[in-house]
């Protein structure tokens, strides 16, 4: 508890000096595990950082407002920090914390820990719903508010904005990525059996794809409804609704997270080797050609704010 609260106050006053303004196509990262870097849209990264968090898993970011949520892992808690206002607020009792998404609709954050999803208010002051799942995965859509859950175990379903299990979707193997788009259809991937498919809001089987080795962190471009997701860490890959290939580039080395930028298409990459070994974020087009590489060390999440509001 002590440990906790000090980690609050070192993420306190470190945060507040962090420049303030609203969204504007930054991407937050985390760093090694323990540091939260934010990069303006052209690449460059902010001077001032957010370190010793120990075992810092996600920094998701709202595009709506620029509020950031970072999932710290070690101490079972999740930080709701505003750079507009610098607010700052601690959401504890969340069992390992491992991945964030957010509703720029309305502000709330649907939380992925070990053994439960929860879904947190907008201002961070209330859990409004509890989902028991094992290594669960989330994706929330923001036009109804319904988001899909992954249980690592193999169930899959969707559950509206109150929490109530509305849909299943046939099972898989060990489903451990999710991404979902403006009607409800969602891609999940079982990287560990080489699966990735399509689902309806209704939980129907559209795509399945079974070719793609080890795919991990599938994005839907909400654009034009297309998914780009990663295979064997290194090569990139867009899909149209129907499963069918639109583009292939090798985008990295290691290869942990991405993130689709709706206002101009480009795929944020962590790459957790890069040209140096040591870590490297960087933009690609659509097309394969990098816009921009930063050596950030260890990266293993990366966000930017997929929205059309923004």
């Amino acid at each position: 508890m002590i440990k906790q609260m000090c980690w609050a106050m070192v993420l306190s006053v470190l945060c507040v000096s962090i420049s303030y303004g609203q969204y504007n196509g930054e991407c937050w990262v985390v760093s090694k595990g323990d540091t939260v870097y934010k990069l303006y849209a052209d690449g460059n990264a902010d001077p001032q950082v957010i370190p010793n968090l120990p075992q810092a898993t996600a920094a998701e970011v709202n595009p709506a407002d620029g509020v950031v949520w970072i999932a710290v892992s070690a101490a079972n808690t999740v930080y709701r920090y505003n750079p507009n206002t610098g607010d700052f607020k601690e959401i504890p009792d969340i069992n390992r914390p491992n991945q964030i998404a957010i509703n720029p609709a309305d502000g709330s954050a649907w939380i992925a820990g070990l053994d439960a999803v929860k879904k947190v208010s907008g201002d961070g002051a209330q859990v409004v719903a509890t989902i028991p799942a094992h290594e669960p995965a989330v994706a929330v859509n923001p036009t109804d508010g319904s988001a899909w859950i992954t249980n690592a175990r193999g169930p899959i379903a969707r559950y509206d904005a109150a929490g109530n299990k509305v849909a299943d979707a046939p099972p898989m193997g060990e489903p451990k990525g999710v991404t979902v788009d403006y009607e409800g259809n969602a891609w999940i991937a079982d990287s560990q059996h080489s699966v990735l498919m399509r689902v309806s809001a209704s939980g129907q089987k559209l795509v399945e794809i079974t070719d793609i080795p080890n795919p991990t962190s599938p994005r839907i471009n909400i654009t034009d409804g297309s998914v780009w997701v990663v295979s064997q860490q290194s090569m990139l890959m867009n899909l149209g609704p129907d499963g069918g290939k639109r583009a292939e580039f090798l985008a990295g080395m290691a290869i942990v997270a991405i993130s689709v930028s709706p206002t101009d298409g480009g795929i944020w990459i962590a790459d957790i080797l890069g040209e140096t070994f040591q870590g490297e974020i960087s933009k690609w087009t659509a097309g394969g050609q990098p816009l921009f590489k930063n050596p950030i060390p260890q990266p293993s999440s990366v966000s930017v704010g997929h929205w059309a509001g923004n």
